[in-house]
């Protein structure tokens, strides 16, 4: 009998023994973490191949045909987007909440999704509806499906303006190879070896063909806007290359503005007048005209 309770007291003991590490590791560990908060979007930025953009009469549709094809903006025309709109739209669908509530816990005053506000599609997710400004710096109030979240966005200014600041303002794409280019007075035209030439000849140097191209292939215009039909175009411009197809930009205006207009897409690039000489007239400082 003594030895029963002896075994009885010390299987008591053990148990308890067992109980008191078990706790001491959970204390050690501490409370568990709050669970993590939503990312405005659910998929991750390099699966979403489809983005539509409203904000008031504005639709703005967006589309890529993989996570390693180059996005296109097929609605209201189809163009190169600005690649900076598409940063701004990956970064928001990355961005983290802040803050979560049950709809409508705010009311549509204070968070302001009652008054058109911008709304972002990523594939086929319910739209994420962007109101007003949250409470803390540089904060915004978002409803989601489910939810209202309070998230620290990028700047979304640049995603409300009209349809033509949505196409890239590069006059030349990325990666593309440029073969020939018809200007006003000039047209460069690049040999076998890769090298550019300028005719008519002895008017312009090769160095300074060289350095015409590449301006082309950097410049990007100060703002695009739609076509002002009521003027005319002065000269045309003609870019071929080895893999893409022509593209025409008339000469709209060269004094005191360069405007160069996209007949396909009816909009017009406005650049500085100090781009002419480069552009135009393969007039660069430091390189001789021949």
């Amino acid at each position: 009998m003594t030895m029963r309770r002896s075994r009885i007291l010390f299987n008591t003991l053990l148990a308890l023994a067992a109980i008191g590490l078990a706790a001491g590791l959970w204390l050690a560990r501490g409370p568990a973490p709050p669970p993590a908060l939503p990312t405005l979007s659910s998929i991750a930025p390099n699966a979403i191949d489809h983005i539509t953009v409203r904000h008031g009469s504005e639709l703005i549709v967006l589309e890529r045909g993989g996570p390693d094809r180059p996005w296109r903006l097929v609605s209201p025309v189809k163009a190169r987007p600005d690649p900076t709109q598409v940063a701004i739209l990956l970064a928001l669908a990355r961005t983290q909440a802040t803050h979560a509530y049950p709809l409508q816990v705010i009311a549509d005053r204070t968070t302001g999704l009652s008054k058109m506000p911008l709304t972002v599609r990523f594939n086929d997710e319910a739209p994420v509806r962007l109101g007003a400004a949250g409470p803390e710096p540089d904060s915004r109030y978002v409803a989601t499906a489910y939810r209202l979240l309070l998230a620290r966005l990028p700047d979304t200014r640049s995603l409300t303006r009209s349809w033509s600041h949505w196409i890239d303002p590069a006059l030349v794409a990325p990666n593309t190879r440029l073969t020939r280019l018809v200007l006003p007075d000039f047209t460069l035209t690049r040999d076998t070896a890769g090298l550019w030439h300028a005719s008519p000849i002895h008017q312009r140097s090769d160095a300074a063909a060289r350095a015409t191209i590449s301006a082309w292939k950097r410049v990007k215009a100060l703002t695009v806007v739609p076509a002002d039909r009521s003027r005319k175009r002065i000269a045309r411009i003609t870019m071929d290359f080895a893999d893409a197809k022509p593209r025409h930009l008339d000469v709209i205006e060269r004094n005191p503005n360069l405007i160069l207009r996209d007949p396909r897409l009816q909009v017009d690039y406005h650049l500085a007048g100090n781009r002419v000489p480069p552009l135009l007239e393969l007039e660069h400082p430091g390189i001789p005209d021949y």
